[in-house]
């Protein structure tokens, strides 16, 4: 019979993984050095030969399939059945924020339990077999060649106990790391553990490794009206040269800054809002509605962004910028109010990652 490979490999590095923030099926981006994976592999496996090249259709294992299919001058077959397991209501929180949220629910995830699931997310079970099959089929419509998948760390998981036999409650034996080969096969029905990569290959470096970051505080505002659209602000890619790189001229973001010296979060929150939208906000501002922590690139140097975004509820308006210095006219391109899917099914950058779930949240 037939024999046929799978080259299975995680997508690079995101900034949720960094935070250890549930991604499931969030459509997160790769990061810096998420993209230097993606190019890392794409040398890899340059010498390798594949037929076809399957990817989840989310855009962190796109972008990581990519470079390798541009190489292959092949076509990148992008399926939904290929997604991470669906979390549920835990997907954009942190695994410490869950621990604490759902303290009942948290020790079963870490036990593994096959039909525990998030509030409305798949269990372990309904997802294993999801990608059983998605997985078997790939194999049997690439009958005898070799094939070249690229996922996420739920998926290669299961792909992993299905060429060892392991039950899904078992412990793994080795890490899925980001943007690394590993090899399968099917063959008479059964699949079979050709290699796995360990831990011990070398680490792809960041723009930011090597030195402490310097931390830079900011207030950011998700602006809201009735009808549960959000004001964004388009802003020159040109504040992080890594946007140009990617090709992408302009960002949409809440609107928001760092705080200046003696300035806490809502001071910094009040003057940053007027200054960019002309809003002037009351005495008391809206509640922290989200938190982030990651790697930043600000013009030529990278920082430490630590944002607290607070809900301001307000009718729709036209920003009039106030007291802008010369450089942020430059920067500050213009502004729109967004419904949730707008921003779900856009494929422009917007920040903060996984926003139209935050929109959604808030507005529910």
């Amino acid at each position: 019979m037939t024999r046929t490979i799978l080259c299975l490999a995680r997508h690079g590095e995101t900034n949720w993984n960094i935070e250890r923030r549930f991604q499931g099926q969030f459509d997160i981006a790769l990061n810096a050095r998420g993209r230097a994976q993606a190019e890392a592999l794409a040398r890899e496996l340059k010498t390798a030969h594949f037929d076809r090249v399957y990817s989840s259709d989310l855009r962190r294992a796109m972008a990581t399939a990519a470079p390798i299919a541009e190489r292959l001058g092949l076509p990148v077959l992008a399926t939904q059945r290929l997604r991470e397991k669906d979390d549920g209501a835990w997907q954009g929180h942190t695994h410490a924020e869950v621990q604490v949220k759902y303290a009942a629910d948290y020790p079963h995830y870490l036990a593994r339990k096959p039909d525990f699931a998030a509030p409305e997310g798949e269990t372990l079970e309904e997802f294993a077999r999801r990608i059983r099959l998605v997985l078997t089929d790939i194999a049997r419509e690439s009958a005898g060649l070799t094939v070249l998948v690229l996922a996420h760390a739920g998926v290669l998981d299961i792909a992993w106990r299905l060429a060892t036999g392991k039950p899904l409650s078992a412990k793994r034996e080795h890490p899925v790391l980001n943007a690394t080969p590993n090899w399968i096969a099917y063959e008479n029905g059964e699949w079979s553990l050709v290699d796995w990569a360990t831990a011990e290959r070398p680490e792809i470096a960041a723009p930011w490794d090597g030195a402490p970051l310097p931390r830079r505080e900011a207030a950011r505002g998700l602006i809201v009206s009735p009808q549960g659209r959000a004001l964004l602000m388009q802003y020159a890619g040109g504040l992080s040269p890594h946007f140009l790189a990617l090709g992408q001229q302009h960002f949409w973001a809440t609107p928001g800054g760092a705080l200046k010296e003696d300035e806490d979060f809502e001071t910094a929150l009040r003057r940053e809002i007027c200054e960019e939208t002309g809003l002037i906000l009351p005495g008391d501002v809206g509640p922290v509605v989200a938190t982030r922590e990651f790697p930043m690139e600000l013009g030529d140097d990278w920082q430490q962004a630590v944002e607290r975004y607070f809900l301001i509820e307000t009718e729709e308006f036209a920003p009039a910028p106030q007291m802008l210095t010369p450089e942020e006219k430059v920067h500050l391109l213009g502004w729109r109010w967004w419904s949730a899917d707008e921003i779900a099914a856009s494929r422009e950058l917007i920040f903060p990652e996984g926003l139209e779930a935050l929109l959604r949240k808030v507005t529910a």
